[in-house]
Formats: structure tokens, sequence, C-alpha cells
């Protein structure tokens, strides 16, 4: 109220000096006298000169002053009626109080599981891989003569099956060449031999009694032509093997993947002109993570259910990766299988691996636990936290260790639950 006084003096203040302003004296200015330019001229006498105000300018500016003052004041009263308005209700009209909104009691549904034996189940996805693939490689070089349907991509060749044939004129003659070799070191030998009896019954005949010496018996000489018989029979050997390289098989029944072999193309000992891979080298492998894998050790030899929507396969863990991916940190296990129209290199399924069996467990859905791990549980109609210890799982929810829950373990999240807060069981499943 004080400062609103103060203002309206301040502005009466300004208001009075402008008025004062305006109705001062009137300035008035006598023109100098100044002589005529023309010499000749006739002389007038200077007349003064004011600048007067109009009395009807002068009227206006005090109407508007008086209307200013009138409206400052009405402003200053409006303000002091409002400042002392009361500012709590009379007692003639009551305050409007709310009215207190009754508490109620949060319902929940629990469960009350039964202590007895659970199987751990472990779901995963898994693709159908192969465990090695074999490039194709001459060992011989040859122009091919022959190629079977089999060598194609996408083609099934069985254990042995000739794919293909290499020109084997070449070869035919390198045996040819290798064997009279061999006659010829036959027929060496047999000349030494014959030498060697002549010159020892001469040397008998001679010197009666006496041990025939090595060259006259022309031992050096036989075991010579023993030597170049057996290297005569190796390079027959080795031309036989070369021929037989010329037929291209392998010792497995597998798959072709890929295949640049033609008619007339000239092969070269060394160079791989195709990919295949053995129809049992079909695996499944399996990416689980590593707490996952803990759950089921020793994994070895554990039952694995595989398959789509339409059918199902068994089989079991022959081995697990030795280390974690260095990108996903899962583990890796793998199942051999046998390939269908269905299970191919590169399927996806779903898997389902069979772990150790749990004596005296709980089996919690897993709409039980809560968003930080723990469990709600009811205990004399208030909310008890509890945190498990997890053993397992499986399609049905958590496998935990035994505890005392009471009246039940809570299903689904409690917002804005605290320890000790009073619930209302609406039901329960066994």
């Amino acid at each position: 109220m004080t400062q609103i006084i103060r203002i309206g003096r301040l502005l009466l203040e300004l208001i009075y000096r402008s008025h004062s302003t305006s109705d001062g004296p009137i300035a008035q200015q006598t023109a100098p006298q100044r002589q005529p330019v023309n010499p000749f001229g006739k002389t007038q006498r200077a007349q003064p000169s004011s600048i007067k105000a109009r009395s009807g300018r002068l009227s206006r500016g005090k109407l508007i002053g008086l209307l200013q003052i009138v409206g400052i004041g009405g402003v200053i009263a409006l303000a002091v009626v409002v400042s002392r308005a009361p500012s709590a209700p009379t007692s003639s009209a009551p305050a409007f109080v709310r009215p207190a909104v009754p508490t109620q009691t949060t319902q929940v549904r629990v469960v009350q599981p039964s202590a007895t034996i659970h199987q751990i189940t472990i779901t995963a996805n898994g693709s159908v891989g192969v465990r090695n693939y074999i490039d194709l490689t001459p060992q011989v070089t040859g122009r091919i003569e022959e190629i079977s349907s089999a060598l194609r991509v996408g083609g099934t060749f069985r254990a042995g099956e000739t794919l293909l044939v290499l020109d084997q004129q070449d070869f035919k003659l390198r045996l040819e060449q290798a064997q009279a070799d061999v006659a010829s070191a036959q027929s060496n030998l047999l000349l030494q031999q014959a030498k060697s009896d002549a010159a020892i019954a001469n040397y008998a005949l001679l010197n009666p009694g006496k041990r025939v010496p090595p060259l006259v018996a022309l031992t050096p000489q036989i075991a010579q032509a023993k030597a170049q018989l057996a290297a005569a029979r190796a390079r027959a050997d080795i031309a036989q093997l070369e021929l037989s390289r010329t037929r291209f098989s392998l010792p497995f029944a597998g798959k072709v993947t890929k295949s640049g072999a033609e008619i007339g193309q000239l092969l070269n000992t060394g160079k791989s002109f195709g990919q295949v891979f053995a129809i049992d080298a079909a695996e499944l492998v399996v990416p689980i993570p590593a707490d996952d894998l803990a759950l089921i050790q020793p994994a070895s030899g554990r039952t694995v259910t595989f398959g789509n929507q339409h059918n199902s396969y068994t089989g079991r863990i022959e081995r697990v990766s030795a280390e974690l991916d260095s990108r996903s940190r899962f583990a890796q296990i793998f199942i051999p299988v046998t390939l269908t129209a269905e299970l191919q290199p590169g399927a996806f399924v779903d898997v389902r691996i069979q772990g150790p069996e749990l004596v005296d467990a709980l089996q919690v859905p897993a709409s039980a636990t809560q968003a930080n791990g723990s469990l709600w549980f009811v205990k004399n109609d208030q909310l008890t936290r509890h945190d498990p210890v997890l053993l397992g799982r499986n399609t049905n929810g958590s496998i935990i260790q035994r505890f005392d829950y009471a009246q039940g373990i809570v299903l689904g999240a409690v917002p804005g639950g605290t320890a000790g807060q009073r619930v209302n069981i609406l039901g329960n499943n066994g």
C-alpha cells in the first residue's frame, strides 16, 4: 500500500511540473535594428516582435492535465479498496474441503508350486553346417576326356565313383616304357648270374678247394643288376599309379558345392577345380550363452531335440567349442545330423537341449520374476521380498532352490510395491 501511494505522489509531481512549465511567461524577442540596404531608401522604425501562446491551446492543455489527475486518483482509490479486502473467507461462506480418498488394498495373484523333480531345458536356435569342405585337386596333369554328371554344382556322388577321366595316352606310354625297363633289368640280372656261375666253375677247376673271390664270382655285378631291376620296377609302379590317377574319385559319399570342370579342360597338378563336402560331415551348430552351458555340464552326450514346424529330429551333443566366440561371447555345441530334404547346410532349426534333473526344487513361472530378478511372496497378507537361487530353466519358467513362500509367490509386477505392504490375494495356482 505504501508503494502505491508513493507511486501516485511521483506521478502527481511530474504532472504538476509539466503544467507549470507550459504556463510560464511568454518569451519575447525584439528584432534587432537593421540598416536598410539601400542608402537612399526611406528609413523605417523597428517593430518589436513577440511570440504569444494561443489561448485555445492553453485551455486544452489544462483540461488534459485535470483528466490525468482524476484518472490517477481513481487508480489509487481502487488499489486501496483492493488492499483492504478480506483474504480469508467469512464465517457465512464455509471453505470447500476435498473429501479424503479411501485407501485400497492391492490385489495380487499367487502361485503355490510343489517341490519336486524338475528337468533343466535349454532352448536355442542353430543352423546346419559342414565340418569341413574339400577342394578338388588333381594329382596329375592332363586334359579332361570324360566327366560325370554328379560333378556338377548340387550333384551327389558315391564313395569311389569316377567323377572325371583325364587323357591316358601319355601315362600308358610311360607305363609301357617302365615295364620295358623292368624286363631289361631282369635280363641283365640273369646274364650276370650266368656269368657268375661260369666263372665259379672255372675257378674251381683251376683252384680246387679254394674259396672263390667275389670279383671272380661277379658278386658286385649281380648286386648292381638286382638294384637296377628294383629301380625299374619302382618306375613301373609309379607309372601305373599315375595312370590310375587319371581317373578322379573320392573315398566318401558327398555333395558338390563348386565345380569348374569341363570336357577338354586342362587340369594342372595341385590346382583346384571344385569343392565338395562329405555327407557324414554335416552337423548342427548351436550357439548358447556361457551361463546356459554351465547349467547342462557335462554337455557331451546330452539329448537334443531339433527341427521346425513340420518335423522333429533327435540327436546327441558330440562336442563343445574350446573357446567362446570373440564377438558374441557365446559357446558352440555340435550335433551330428543326417542330411534330408529339410536339413541342408544353412538351414535354421529350433533346438531344445535336455539338461540334468533337479530334485526338491521349485518351478516358478516367468511372470513371477520381477524386473530386478527377485520374487514377491505373501506372508501374513503382506508383501515380502525374496532373492531366489537360480538352479536352471525350462520352457515353463525358472527352476529355483526351495524356500518357504508362506501364502504363495506373487504373479506379475506389483507397481510401487514395497516390503510390508498389505495385499489381498485374489486366487492362486497350484
